[in-house]
């Protein structure tokens, strides 16, 4: 029992060790991730406001809305995406996740010619009303930018820069170049 357990963990270690996941996760608290936050919120106060007030409402009913609130949120929050390369297949897939599901379609990875590290920054606006901008802020994404036949394939966005640079690192050292 113990062996068979150990080489299936082997193996799902040498998958690990073949394959380059890079979970995009960029969007910090915008869209379904903020929408996620605000119901798993609600529905925490609405399950525990009956523990410190009483309220006629039945029981059911409030276990209803506010689990429910909290499991849509939780759904919402489990939202990202991603591109995962297997070296070894040398392939590639560009996915969406939802919970622990991944959704996408293996494609063959061109021949990577070169990869390089790129600075991006600009100001970043919240416009809350679509009128007037409430924050503003310097925001700098690095991105790994893989090129294939002269043309930028893939570009993979971090947040710090040491994540990208040891990306960059490992992409180059398994494509070899």
């Amino acid at each position: 029992m113990s062996d068979c357990f150990i080489l299936l963990r082997f193996k799902i270690s040498q998958t690990q060790l073949d394959q380059f996941n890079h979970k995009n996760q960029n969007s910090g608290i915008n869209g379904a991730r903020l929408l996620g936050i605000c119901l798993i919120s609600a529905g925490l106060i609405v399950l525990l406001v009956p523990i410190f007030i009483d309220v006629s409402t039945d029981s059911q009913k409030i276990g209803l809305v506010g689990g429910g609130a909290f499991l849509f949120g939780m759904l919402l929050i489990s939202i990202y995406s991603g591109i995962r390369i297997d070296f070894r297949s040398n392939r590639f897939k560009e996915y969406k996740s939802v919970l622990w599901f991944k959704f996408g379609q293996w494609e063959e990875l061109p021949k990577i010619e070169h990869a390089e590290l790129i600075l991006h920054s600009f100001r970043s606006t919240n416009t809350p009303n679509g009128i007037s901008p409430t924050l503003s802020r310097e925001v700098t994404i690095y991105k790994c930018v893989l090129l294939a036949n002269g043309t930028k394939f893939l570009a993979l966005d971090f947040s710090k820069e040491k994540d990208a640079i040891a990306a960059l690192e490992e992409i180059k050292e398994r494509l070899e170049i």
